[in-house]
């Protein structure tokens, strides 16, 4: 998956938040693969598992990885796959998002089950630190509770990337392009993003990403609105108290326009912050955050037009094991407590579990 992978991954990040994807180094090597504290994603994950006597200089190393916003990564940690040289490397796996929101009044209930179909992220030897991944997902929307749901609208998202990875004696810095589509927005879209994942010291590090990300107008029936610029970041800050425990510091903010040709255009912004605390123990790793938000969507033209306010909290954990060889499954599970008001806002208050169980494959 919660980054805070993230990342995702990342998760990661998460990790990311939303997924580590293995990178061609100059000489064949162990090649370090994190995980994050948020949401431990199908992208961050290895099976392969280090004791502190096998790398007694692990503490000073940082991973090679690869960012989506959902998957940051956060552990800093000897979870490594064998990367022999020679052939394709990477990993490829599926996973499940349910993100329920529940209110006293049972009849506003309603959520979002997604299916990552399959997501993957490659590299090959011939082709030193670049990498390339695919992602397809379906979401669907449901009133009610999960047990007892009944579905409208759905969403259908396919996603390429093509990336590529600048290392540094501290670290790595990395650029990626996206292009994809989404159904649900009868739109295609394309996304630049910067990302880096640094050594400060021996104790403290710092990750994280930025993109920005187009959708142009097209003319599909029902597409009446024009483009949509959307603006995401989310740095990490993180202190590693010991080779096996780490704490971290996540802010996140996003922006996003819609543009309208009446009306004026809506904007979206959110922005939250985690507190968390990772910890491997071998071969069990596993992470706890907590954190605080709030997500805000206005008229662009008059900022007295509220259509969504909500300020909240949430505390979540990760999970990750393997259960054969480089098979590993992982799960995540966040709870968020807040309340909602505007005109397009149910307004009250409201308590939001999500879930995420997702299995991946490295090689």
């Amino acid at each position: 998956m919660s980054a805070p992978k993230n990342t995702v991954k990342t998760d990661t990040t998460s990790a990311i938040p939303q997924n580590a994807v293995p990178v061609a180094q100059s000489q064949p090597q162990e090649t370090k693969i994190q995980n994050h504290g948020d949401v431990l994603s199908a992208s961050s994950a290895s099976a392969t598992l280090k004791t502190p006597q096998d790398n007694p200089e692990a503490e000073n190393q940082v991973s090679v990885l690869r960012l989506r916003q959902n998957e940051l990564p956060v552990h800093w940690d000897r979870i490594g796959n064998n990367m022999e040289a020679g052939g394709l490397h990477g990993n490829i796996g599926s996973q499940i998002e349910i993100d329920d929101s529940r209110r006293s009044d049972n009849t506003k209930n309603n959520g979002k089950f997604k299916l990552a179909t399959i997501q993957a992220f490659l590299r090959h030897d011939e082709m030193p630190n670049w990498y390339f991944g695919f992602y397809n997902a379906r979401e669907d929307n449901y009133k009610g509770n999960f047990s007892n749901q009944h579905y409208g609208g759905s969403n259908t998202i396919n996603e390429i990337f093509v990336g590529h990875i600048f290392e540094t004696w501290r670290g790595n810095i990395g650029t990626e392009f996206m292009a994809g589509s989404e159904t649900g927005t009868k739109r295609w879209k394309y996304r630049l993003k910067l990302w880096q994942d640094m050594r400060l010291s021996n104790k403290w590090s710092i990750a994280g990403y930025l993109f920005g990300e187009e959708q142009p107008q097209n003319s599909q029936p029902g597409n009446n609105d024009l483009s949509q610029h959307i603006f995401e970041t989310e740095p990490v800050l993180q202190y590693l108290v010991n080779p096996d425990m780490g704490v971290y510091l996540r802010p996140f903010y996003s922006y996003k326009r819609q543009e309208r040709a009446n009306w004026g255009d809506i904007v979206e912004q959110e922005w939250k912050t985690s507190i968390g605390l990772w910890r491997n123990w071998y071969p069990l790793l596993s992470s706890i955050y907590v954190g605080i938000g709030q997500k805000k969507t206005t008229n662009a033209s008059d900022a007295s037009v509220l259509f969504y306010d909500s300020r909240y909290k949430y505390i979540g954990g990760t999970l990750s094991y393997p259960i054969i060889d480089d098979l590993r499954l992982y799960g995540e599970f966040k709870a968020s407590f807040g309340k909602e008001d505007g005109d397009w806002a149910q307004k009250g208050s409201y308590w939001s579990p999500f879930t995420i169980v997702g299995v991946v494959y490295n090689f």
